[in-house]
């Protein structure tokens, strides 16, 4: 069963991410004071997205799922 996040696209549109195809996360621009996350998938399109929720916000999701098996 696909795990979704709700996310904040840096424009303001609200997306809904399918997690299980997420290959990695990490801070947008953070070394130039950038805030939020890029979003890598493993395939598809778009390869990735950025968001303003944060790298913490959404790793946490992913271990919450897996704590309670649904991951």
């Amino acid at each position: 069963m696909p795990s979704w996040k709700k996310c904040t696209t840096t424009d303001g549109a609200e997306i809904q991410v399918n997690m299980d195809q997420v290959a990695m996360i990490r801070r947008h621009a953070s070394d130039r004071g950038g805030t939020g996350s890029e979003i890598t998938f493993a395939s598809g399109s778009p390869s990735s997205i950025t968001v303003k929720e944060d790298q913490e916000q959404l790793v946490g999701a992913l271990e919450i799922g897996r704590e309670h098996g649904v991951v």
